[in-house]
């Protein structure tokens, strides 16, 4: 990568644009609150638009062809297919270097320094997703010794964090508050897979081909992300890799690794867990639910990638405004969960049998304490903007890496009487653990703890 021309910098939308609204159509009350009166207002909400609708035809499609996919693997190979997921997922993690807000966050302050920004980064990534592979290669052998289609499916599926190095181009995407030429590559990219998927399930192809149809999707967005940078009239051809910036975000990110890590290894240790103290079966059934209740996660990925810049751009200028709106990203999301896992948690059993047959209906309980974890997790999500613009990346860290601790010792010791009800359970304790009750303990976040409580009255306190 060398050196050549800086980005262009984006210009801020205009207050009477932000105003605006195409035809007269008003947003939803709860979303116009969160985005405020700001000029930034219309860009926020035209962003949540996208990732939305994103969201509901990933929803759409997606459910269709997970549930042939559980219906045609049933427990077993399901169980299989999850646990190799999950076993790379754990290690991958350490690859991504925890960049993403880090890099998001010095484009918005320094724009003109693009192309050193994204060229380090993805120089980072591709040196990490290299690591990632080896390790991945050496935990599938040490897991399942002896086992070459644990180690085919773990090569395909770690060959995809090679392609993720372009994910850099998405934030940059994210810096300008431009989200729908990202959106859209991605889209394309989930599109175009899912007919590879479908055509494997008519054809009845074999486990490792439809695992290959799976991470066709990574592959796929690289190429389309970088078309969508293309046609922004910029080139990768442009970037250059910085050694001293590299140590700078390594310096900046390493924190929210180790948090990254934590994260991963408390959502996707319970599979390796179950796979290796109860069979491929039992994860079978906790995978099942999981490809259900991890539709909702989303959401708060989604509202909080919108209005994080807004919300960092406003801790540098108003604290009190900050605390607000922060407030209401918190309420937004709190009672979102709820209102999912309220219905759904009835209805688990009905719900799980219908998609899956009566193979798995012993994941209704497991859905139905999935769907109660989400409210913690969507507070989780939301504070880290509050950790990062007070640069506490390391207590943030410290949250995940004491929910993994928990949540691998409660797998430990409920799996083996309740199997993936108890995994269940051990993720709903150690997500409250870390992403609530964690901040009552040092008195500096106390007022993030008060905040996020207050977040259970259903309206803003005046």
């Amino acid at each position: 990568m060398t050196a050549g021309p800086t980005e262009p910098v984006p210009a801020p939308p205009s207050s009477s644009t932000a105003a605006a609204q195409p035809g007269g159509w008003r947003w939803p009350g709860w979303l116009a609150q969160l985005a405020g009166g700001s000029p930034e207002a219309l860009a926020f909400r035209v962003n949540v638009g996208w990732q939305l609708g994103d969201r509901v035809f990933r929803l759409i499609v997606g459910l269709v062809i997970n549930v042939w996919i559980i219906r045609y693997l049933g427990a077993g190979g399901l169980g299989l297919l999850g646990f190799t997921q999950s076993l790379v997922g754990l290690v991958a993690v350490a690859g991504e270097l925890g960049l993403e807000s880090i890099v998001v966050r010095d484009l918005v302050r320094r724009p003109g320094e693009a192309p050193a920004i994204l060229g380090t980064a993805a120089g980072l990534r591709l040196a990490g997703s290299g690591l990632a592979l080896l390790l991945s290669l050496a935990a599938a052998t040490l897991a399942r010794p002896g086992d070459e289609g644990v180690r085919a499916l773990t090569l395909l599926f770690a060959s995809v964090t090679f392609f993720q190095a372009m994910d850099v181009i998405a934030w940059w995407f994210q810096s300008r508050a431009s989200f729908p030429p990202f959106i859209a590559a991605r889209g394309a990219a989930f599109f175009a897979a899912s007919a590879v998927k479908v055509a494997c399930l008519v054809g009845h192809a074999p486990l490792l081909l439809l695992a290959a149809a799976i991470a066709l999707e990574g592959w796929l967005a690289a190429l389309g992300l970088l078309l969508a940078y293309r046609l922004q009239g910029v080139s990768p051809g442009r970037w250059r890799f910085r050694g001293d910036l590299a140590r700078q975000l390594l310096g900046d990110s390493w924190p929210l690794i180790l948090n990254s890590v934590a994260i991963v290894f408390a959502m996707r240790t319970d599979q390796v867990m179950l796979t290796l103290m109860r069979g491929e079966g039992e994860n079978g059934i906790y995978a099942a639910a999981q490809r259900l209740s991890e539709i909702l996660y989303f959401i708060p990925v989604a509202l909080s990638a919108a209005a994080n810049p807004g919300l960092l751009q406003l801790y540098a200028e108003d604290r009190a405004r900050y605390t607000r709106r922060l407030g209401r990203l918190f309420r937004v999301l709190l009672w979102t969960a709820v209102g999912f896992a309220l219905p759904l948690s009835l209805f688990a059993g009905p719900v799980t049998r219908l998609l899956f047959g009566e193979e798995f209906r012993a994941s209704a309980p497991v859905l139905a304490l999935h769907l109660w974890a989400a409210p913690a997790l969507f507070l989780g999500v939301a504070q880290s903007n509050w950790f990062i613009a007070e640069g506490r990346q390391r207590e943030l860290m410290a949250r995940s890496l004491v929910g993994a601790v928990v949540n691998i010792a409660l797998n430990a010791v409920l799996i083996p009487p309740l199997g993936a009800r108890g995994s269940a359970l051990a993720t709903l304790l150690a997500y409250l653990v870390a992403h609530v009750l964690m901040n009552a303990v040092t008195p500096h976040t106390r007022p993030l703890f008060r905040l996020q409580c207050r977040a259970l009255l259903p309206a803003e306190p005046r």
